[in-house]
């Protein structure tokens, strides 16, 4: 009877450890959370990051611990970042790539830690990750396209600030917008020139345009605010009056809402970050949970009709 019972409470205490172990797939908790970022250098990626960090608090008996890198806008750091983070401890990586291609050490590292992976924002090369999130640049890109077409008509040209090269919302931002214009002869871009999302960079590009092409173009097509804001910084400077040069960005930041309010910017789109819902998957993820192997947010076109309904003085970003 004895032997028995001992082969049932041995019985027992394997079903509860592998019923444990399919809960947890990846360790029981608490986890040590680590993020890789791109660039602190802008305030979308630094709210990215920020917003991440304190969404893994509202999971104190979950997370163990948060920490983040910022490779300050270059592939080998980022990567050296990530084998840095491996190396003092990881459960979960979340990581918003600076190029796709580039990235491709980090997410092998990765993958060979045995950890899984959240990418945010920017794709990765390869199907090695558990959840990507992130909005549809091609459809960002095409709703501005046909936003133009309603408001400047199809005889305008255009100068086009661009993101990173090579990074996926610089190619599809720019595929998406191109695809709804190229079926008229009377819409041309005169430059186009990448600024890497920043803000710093797009201000000598734009006064060189001025000193190139002022007087030939009717709209300035950013990929993202920080851009265009700059843009504006030169255009103001020159001269030029609100509404002269009909301004497009890419993000939803409150300095391009307010922009837009006082005629400077004529549209945006809302592109959110994900830092918090990367939070929360992670975690679901980390539990065994079902979650989307892709999440594309929403992100809806920001025009003088309806900005006030999205822009709040206290908030940076819609989020």
């Amino acid at each position: 009877m004895k032997k028995m019972i001992g082969l049932l409470s041995l019985a027992l205490f394997f079903i509860m450890g592998n019923a444990f172990a399919a809960d947890y797939p990846f360790g029981k908790p608490p986890w040590k959370f680590c993020m890789s970022q791109d660039t602190m250098d802008h305030p979308w990626r630094a709210y990215m990051v920020t917003s991440a960090e304190a969404q893994s608090k509202k999971y104190p008996k979950l997370v163990e611990s948060f920490r983040y890198t910022d490779a300050k806008g270059t592939n080998e750091k980022q990567i050296a970042d990530v084998e840095d983070l491996l190396a003092g401890g990881c459960d979960i990586m979340l990581m918003s790539p600076r190029e796709a291609q580039g990235l491709v050490p980090a997410v092998k590292a990765i993958k060979k830690a045995g950890i899984p992976l959240v990418v945010l924002d920017r794709e990765i090369v390869g199907e090695d990750y558990n959840v990507f999130i992130g909005g549809d640049n091609l459809k960002i890109g095409k709703g501005l396209g046909q936003y133009a077409l309603e408001k400047l008509g199809k005889n305008w040209t255009f100068l086009e600030l661009e993101g990173i090269p090579g990074a996926t919302p610089t190619i599809q931002r720019h595929e998406g917008f191109v695809s709804q214009l190229e079926a008229h002869s009377g819409i041309k871009v005169l430059d186009a020139q990448p600024a890497n999302y920043d803000l710093a960079p797009a201000i000598p590009i734009m006064e060189d345009w001025l000193t190139k092409y002022k007087g030939k173009f009717d709209a300035i097509y950013a990929h993202n605010d920080p851009m265009a804001l700059g843009a504006i910084e030169v255009l103001k400077e020159a001269g030029y009056k609100p509404g002269d040069i009909f301004i497009f960005g890419i993000d939803g930041q409150r300095e391009a809402f307010e922009a837009i309010m006082d005629g400077w910017m004529q549209v945006t789109s809302i592109y959110a970050t994900g830092g918090a819902l990367g939070v929360d998957s992670a975690i679901k993820v980390m539990m065994g949970k079902p979650v989307p192997k892709r999440i594309i947010s929403e992100t809806p076109i920001i025009t003088p009709e309806n900005v006030k309904e999205y822009y709040s003085k206290e908030d940076q970003y819609v989020r």
